[in-house]
């Protein structure tokens, strides 16, 4: 019996110095370097009312929607300013933050798969790095009769966040109701914003 009860004492010592073993050695994996895939994003669709010829709308790409500010001049909480057919960024002379864009022309929005490394412009004095002229910029203007206000199709823009992160954006329409023309000044866009820093889209 004691022959017994020692025997089953080494095998519960076995067993609980295999379970230890097994578990530090998966516990201590920690060690090897383990690649991390970047996180996939979700492009988003936005309508932005920037119908005032006097007040701006600002959006923020890191919360998906418009925010308040106050003082724009030298707030961080916004990327992109709205007003009318004018887009403002957070850098250069707009905001104290890294807002810059770079334009990619005949180019469709899911074909963009990196931000481009360079060739990027802030808002200056003397132009907005997303230039508010016809054809010049984000759209065309028709002219009379209709004087539509028009997006230019395989036209994307990347642009830097005011915290240095990269996004894509396209524009879609103009108007409350794009299909009619009607009510115009409310902007959609189509973006897809990378927060963790990589080029990659």
């Amino acid at each position: 019996m004691k022959n017994l009860k020692s025997l089953t004492t080494w095998r519960l010592i076995v067993w609980a110095v295999l379970y230890i073993s097994v578990f530090f050695y998966f516990s201590c994996g920690g060690d090897e370097e383990v690649e991390v895939a970047p996180t996939v994003q979700e492009a988003a669709t936005f309508t932005v009312d920037a119908t005032s010829r006097e007040a701006w709308t600002y959006f923020s790409l890191a919360k998906g929607g418009v925010v308040e500010v106050a003082d724009p001049a030298n707030s961080m909480n916004w990327d992109l300013g709205f007003q009318r057919t004018t887009v403002k960024l957070n850098g250069g002379v707009s905001g104290p933050g890294k807002g810059r864009a770079i334009m990619l022309a005949d180019v469709g929005f899911n074909e963009v798969k990196e931000a481009p490394a360079s060739g990027y412009a802030a808002d200056s004095e003397a132009n907005l790095a997303i230039v508010a002229q016809s054809e010049k910029g984000w759209y065309i203007y028709t002219g009379p009769p209709s004087h539509w206000i028009l997006p230019l199709e395989n036209r994307v823009f990347v642009v830097q966040a005011a915290d240095g992160t990269y996004a894509k954006l396209q524009f879609v329409g103009f108007y409350k109701d794009n299909a009619s023309k009607t009510d115009g000044g409310y902007i959609t866009f189509e973006y897809l914003h990378q927060p963790d820093g990589s080029r990659q889209f």
